[in-house]
């Protein structure tokens, strides 16, 4: 039974990935909500939800999606570029700018590494 649930889990993952790249974002969150939900500590799997729900703009679950990464791993640098998006989308400037510049001095630090390894 566990090999079976293993292989539903992998079908459906493989599924919700080719939706999204598809660009078929509300069906991709329908089945990444179960997968979050079934594994609420994979930060990769809320991502995506989160980005989703962003491109169908579902602005309040992709803000919260977003906020549990970042409570999770205050460094996702990614996560904080798409929260600061968000808040833009919904005029919520002031809020939004820590997250961006969170996100750029995260970035601006990984390619200097890059460039002096």
């Amino acid at each position: 039974m566990v090999g079976t649930q293993r292989v539903r889990w992998n079908e459906r993952l493989r599924y919700a990935g080719r939706l999204y790249a598809s660009h078929r974002y509300r069906a991709a969150s329908l089945v990444l909500q179960d997968l979050v939900a079934a594994a609420p500590s994979n930060l990769d799997l809320r991502m995506l939800l989160a980005r989703s729900y962003y491109y169908t703009a579902q602005l309040s679950p992709a803000e919260t999606e977003l906020r549990r990464i970042l409570d999770s791993d205050p460094t996702h640098p990614s996560a904080h570029l798409t929260l600061a998006r968000v808040l833009e989308r919904q005029h919520r400037c002031s809020e939004a700018a820590p997250h961006m510049k969170a996100a750029d001095t995260m970035t601006a630090r990984d390619l200097l590494a890059l460039r002096l390894s």
